[in-house]
């Protein structure tokens, strides 16, 4: 790929980014949000069109005008989100859009089993795709461009959803490809998952090409830094998430805040829980939790598992079928959802979008969400609106929102800008609880960093803090105790200092530990 521009109206995605890909290589494509790395790869897999450039595939000047005309050049991508249809049977998925050739479903399942086997990717085609993991859909989705006789194998941050163990399995899996000749493209946020896999490694800054480095010829700090630019030397404890080391050591939460979370009544307190999806169908079974004030609760566990369910009921945005809530020992479970701001409650939500904002409303209206009642924004009744725009720009630039201007569209910011002012609106009310979910996902490094400064300082002002992350890394750098959550229960408790991925792994994957 050769001078790649493309833009979406006034947004320049890509500008003269080049890609090379040698034949049975891993090579990482790497960068902040926004880089353009995905875009590039939507180009390769013809997703979209280019406004410029010229791609080569061995040599041949070719047109790829779409999915299909990739899939003919041997070219086949796995999304983030794996694009199934969740009542088809795993080789249904396979075949769909195929011709099915002679035989039928049946002789397309042994060519499926023969692939599973062969790659290790275990599935059984038989099964429907409902009833699998996640880990087991993405195999399913190799498979699928397996199936198709690809060539090259695009796979975009594959290890979003997966324990440890099904990291090192897909790892294992991607090796046996690579050895029969298919090369990968591998899109990841991960420095140290990209050092493990990848032969070659592309960072992408700016919607361009800034170097492509062997994996001998760098390490994680230097690797991070190319990611990320200039970048000041971060503090220990964030060291792990920056890709850049091993797990610091952080003082227990007594010493660093004054305050001991084991001692005297909790600040959060939940027994009994139970709740239900949006189905209906029970998805919290009897949950036990408590957090004391400076202590920062980390809930793990595989996407799918109660976490969302959790989220909400603890924000209070969702009922509580059965059991308590307590917050400073009052009982919220069945209250408004004032009843919870009042107690100092706030939430990030796991999709900013969604539930984190009001797209087509201002940043200045976003910001005053929650929090429009307040005395201080108010006068004889009615909102200040002088007071309130003057307030948005302060906490504009307190939190460096990168925004047009405090009456500028809040759905119109990037993703990591939207968080900033999620994360302003949530500590701006300084809460004495605090409930996360996946705080970082699909964030770069620099976003990622600043949403756990944060973190930090809600803990050592005293909050009790939820952190519910479907990354290990995450919790292990900032929870004083991590639980397990599984099927919608607890299954496990480790604390600072016992953190182990692979146990943790087992436990996520429903695997219970022998004494």
């Amino acid at each position: 790929m050769t001078g790649i521009s493309k833009s979406f109206g006034p947004v320049r995605a890509l500008l003269d980014a080049d890609f090379e890909l040698a034949p049975g290589e891993v090579h990482g494509l790497v960068g902040g949000n926004g880089a353009g790395k995905t875009t590039l790869m939507n180009v390769l897999y013809g997703l979209y069109r280019p406004d410029a450039g010229e791609i080569r595939v061995d040599g041949r000047t070719v047109q790829i005008r779409s999915p299909r005309d990739a899939i003919g050049l041997g070219i086949g991508m796995v999304h983030q989100h794996l694009l199934q249809v969740s009542s088809y049977s795993v080789v249904e998925n396979v075949v769909l859009g195929t011709s099915g050739g002679s035989g039928g479903l049946r002789a397309a399942a042994r060519r499926v089993s023969e692939l599973s086997e062969r790659f290790g990717l275990a599935v059984d085609p038989r099964e429907r795709t409902d009833r699998l993991s996640v880990g087991a859909r993405q195999r399913v989705e190799i498979l699928k461009v397996l199936y198709r006789g690809a060539r090259v194998l695009i796979l975009d941050e594959p290890t979003t959803n997966l324990t440890p163990q099904e990291v090192d399995g897909l790892f294992a899996s991607l090796r046996e490809i690579v050895a029969e000749g298919t090369s990968i493209v591998f899109i990841s946020h991960k420095v140290r998952e990209v050092l493990a896999i990848c032969d070659r490694i592309s960072v992408m800054r700016d919607g361009q090409r800034l170097t492509t480095v062997r994996r001998a010829e760098t390490d994680a700090t230097g690797l991070a830094s190319l990611m990320v630019g200039e970048l000041a030397e971060p503090s220990s404890d964030l060291a792990a998430a920056l890709g850049l080391g091993s797990v610091g050591q952080v003082a227990p939460a007594e010493q660093r805040s004054g305050h001991a979370p084991d001692s005297g009544a909790p600040l959060l307190a939940v027994s009994g829980l139970v709740a239900r999806n949006d189905q209906g169908v029970p998805a919290l079974h009897g949950v036990d939790l408590t957090v004391g004030a400076g202590e920062v609760l980390g809930v793990a566990g595989v996407a799918g598992n109660g976490q969302v369910e959790l989220a909400e009921v603890l924000a209070g945005v969702r009922p509580v079928h059965d059991g308590d809530v307590r917050v400073d020992d009052a009982d919220l479970a069945g209250r408004p959802t004032r009843r919870w701001l009042d107690a100092g409650v706030a939430y990030v939500p796991e999709d900013r979008h969604r539930d984190g904002i009001l797209g087509a409303a201002s940043v200045t209206d976003n910001l005053l969400l929650g929090s429009q009642r307040d005395k201080a924004h108010r006068r004889g009744g009615l909102i200040q609106w002088r007071r309130v725009r003057e307030h948005a720009l302060a906490t504009i630039e307190r939190y460096t929102i990168k925004t047009p201007g405090p009456d500028a569209p809040a759905g119109n910011l990037s993703g990591g800008n939207i968080q900033r002012l999620i994360l302003a609106r949530a500590f701006d009310r300084e809460p004495s609880v605090l409930v996360l979910q996946n705080p970082t996902r699909g964030l770069d490094l620099r976003s990622a960093r600043f949403v756990y400064e944060r973190v930090h300082e809600a803990r050592d002002r005293g909050c009790a803090v939820v952190l519910i992350s479907e990354d290990l890394d995450e919790l292990s750098l900032l929870a004083d105790r991590m639980v397990v959550l599984y099927s919608g229960r607890i299954v496990g408790e480790r604390r600072r200092g016992d953190y182990d991925a692979y146990a943790l792994g087992r436990l996520m994957a429903g695997v219970q530990e022998t004494a």
